[in-house]
């Protein structure tokens, strides 16, 4: 690594064993301090978040699906996100959500939180289970 500039690759980077899924914490890796960049793959019945069903008071998320589909739920609806699709939460109570994925394929995903000080507070408001449950109910 130079000062200014850095070459890696994900191979080169550590995953977070704490998070649900495979998840790359590529900001903190590389000194970024204005945002969280994150890259996972979720497989069969794994969620992006720790926080279940939520959202952020301070901070905006932005997710590009790379390959496969994930499930995102919100207070309104869910729906299926598939390859090279954008969701973008607001950081608000109405921005809540929950992206999980019950399908057989894996989903790669980028996730880019702004500003990175703002995950926290976080506001969990139902477990996954309760969503994915009544989501299923609904489809039923």
């Amino acid at each position: 690594m130079v000062d200014d500039w850095e070459h890696t690759s994900l191979n080169d980077l550590e995953t977070n064993p704490e998070k649900p899924g495979r998840r790359w914490e590529v900001s903190p890796a590389l000194g970024i301090d204005e945002f969280n960049f994150n890259v996972a793959v979720l497989e069969r019945e794994e969620r992006l978040s720790q926080n279940h069903f939520h959202y952020h008071e301070n901070q905006k998320e932005l997710f590009y699906v790379v390959s496969g589909a994930c499930r995102v739920e919100t207070r309104e609806e869910g729906f299926t996100a598939t390859e090279d699709e954008f969701i973008v939460f607001r950081d608000r109570p109405a921005g809540a959500h929950l992206v999980h994925n019950p399908f057989d394929e894996p989903c790669k995903l980028v996730a880019i939180g702004w500003p990175q000080d703002g995950r926290y507070p976080v506001r969990q408001l139902e477990t996954a289970a309760d969503v994915i449950d009544a989501t299923e109910a609904e489809r039923d």
